[in-house]
């Protein structure tokens, strides 16, 4: 008896202990002012920043009205037409004697890192205002529709939603080479809170909406904590647990970014294994439906790479270095794919990097990064969108051109 007596208050002394160590925590993290993070929601914006919302159909979208200043990477002013553009407003009507470009893309493309002056679709239409075969047009409008984050696959969508109301008559296709494939699949892309396209039974390429069922809790399990698991009323009550939450969380950023890293490198290689393998074929037949669907609006269709930082990187050494440790047989090898599949499908495609290459070797100058960013690495600079302008200008303007040309006769 005195044995289980003495169980009991050993017992009562660690839970008391226990306790009192808790409240001491608890009571020491609220006065020193350590915050934490809470448990996420059950609802949960997937918007990427303010400027964004959520949307049934695409993830997320730009918020239409929003704007304020982008204080990231680079730096710019974001004003979000009426629309949900980046962009100022247009008529959905195209006006009488008009040339219209519509631009899908990511983060690239919707390029909140730089003034709206400096983006490549700014400069586009106007070097597409000089452009020969446009000449005697009243105006030339360059639509923006790029959102960051996006894949082809919400790219189709939004295609289908939104492009078509301003009856373009250029469609391009902006891909970046760093991860619109990893995007396109559900087994490569770790925030899972967006559209997929999948093969059903008879082979078809059809959309997977099942994002719109996920609990935030399922959507990208390195924005999650164990603690998330937790109660509720426990969490949001403890700050122990939202420091310990916020802890695991860093920690989990860290290792994204490392396993982001090595899982982005496979992009410039052929496909190492089957989920690799099926990204591919699903980015290649998304794109060459993109396509089909821009002929029947019997509008051009044109696909731009945007390169890899690390393709265009200045230092030929550094670029020898990380092919040899990476074990990249070609630096280019995407790009390559893409071009083939073009011609094997009827489509031009306007690779930029190996022409940015380069020129960024020659002159010494960096594409990508910002100075209060990682030099020559992330999005496009001013630099970069001012030579992407000029060679998707030089593209379209010689497509114009041929097409005014008369066709013979038998």
């Amino acid at each position: 008896m005195s044995k289980l007596k003495n169980l009991g208050v050993n017992l009562g002394l660690t839970l008391g202990g226990l306790l009192m160590g808790v409240i001491i925590g608890e009571v020491g993290l609220r006065a020193a002012r350590i915050e934490g993070v809470q448990k996420i929601g059950d609802f949960v914006d997937s918007a990427p920043t303010g400027f964004h919302t959520s949307d049934p159909n695409l993830g997320w979208k730009l918020k239409p009205g929003s704007s304020g200043e982008w204080k990231g990477e680079g730096g710019s002013f974001v004003q979000v037409n009426s629309e949900g553009l980046r962009d100022r407003e247009h008529t959905k009507a195209k006006p009488p004697n008009t040339l219209r470009v519509a631009v899908l893309g990511d983060s690239f493309t919707e390029a909140i890192h730089v003034p709206v002056e400096q983006t490549f679709w700014s400069k586009l239409e106007r070097k597409l205002g000089n452009c020969e075969a446009v000449k005697g047009r009243k105006n030339v409008e360059v639509i923006n529709f790029g959102v960051q984050g996006y894949g082809t696959a919400q790219e189709l969508i939004m295609l289908r939603k939104k492009v078509w109301d301003y009856n373009p008559d250029i469609v391009v296709l902006a891909f970046f080479i760093g991860n619109d494939i990893i995007n396109n699949s559900p087994k490569l892309e770790y925030d899972r809170y967006r559209p997929f396209f999948v093969y059903d039974a008879s082979g078809k390429l059809v959309p997977d909406m099942s994002f719109r069922n996920l609990a935030p809790i399922d959507r990208n399990e390195k924005a999650v904590s164990f603690v998330d698991r937790l109660p509720t009323f426990i969490v949001n009550n403890s700050r122990i647990l939202q420091v310990i939450k916020k802890v695991d969380l860093d920690s989990k950023k860290r290792q994204l970014s490392e396993e982001f890293t090595a899982l982005s490198t496979l992009n410039l290689k052929e496909p190492q294994n089957a989920d690799w393998q099926e990204a591919w074929r699903v980015t290649e037949d998304l794109i060459v439906t993109v396509r089909n669907e821009v002929v029947q609006k019997n509008a051009d269709f044109l696909v731009v790479t945007i390169g890899d930082p690390m393709q265009v990187e200045r230092d030929a050494k550094m670029r020898k270095d990380f092919t040899k440790n990476n074990k990249i047989q070609d630096l280019f090898y995407p790009d390559r794919r893409l071009e083939k599949l073009g011609a094997r499908e009827g489509f031009r495609v306007l690779n930029l990097a190996e022409q940015f290459q380069g020129y960024t070797e020659k002159y010494q100058v960096c594409a990508h990064g910002f100075e209060n960013s990682v030099p020559c690495r992330g999005h496009w600079n001013e630099l970069g969108h001012r030579l992407a302008s000029i060679k998707i200008s030089q593209n379209l303007c010689k497509k114009l051109k041929q097409s005014q040309v008369p066709k013979k006769q038998p």
